[in-house]
């Protein structure tokens, strides 16, 4: 297990932001919807969502190269 959450914090390092957008969405015990988080950083529910699909590429990048 601290294996995984170390190469999950390293992929998950891109911006606190991103970080934080993911843990929100995804990680959470209570799961924020992109409307709650875009409120809750003064961005557009597109803007979350794109962040979220950067965010997500780049940890999928990162396992696929082995880092």
């Amino acid at each position: 297990h601290k294996e995984y959450r170390r190469q999950r914090q390293m992929c998950i390092r891109d911006s606190d932001r991103s970080r934080d957008i993911l843990q929100d969405r995804w990680l959470a015990e209570e799961k924020l919807t992109l409307h709650e988080l875009a409120e809750k950083y003064d961005i557009s529910a597109e803007r979350v969502r794109q962040i979220e699909k950067n965010a997500m590429k780049k940890i999928k990048q990162s396992f696929s190269s082995g880092e």
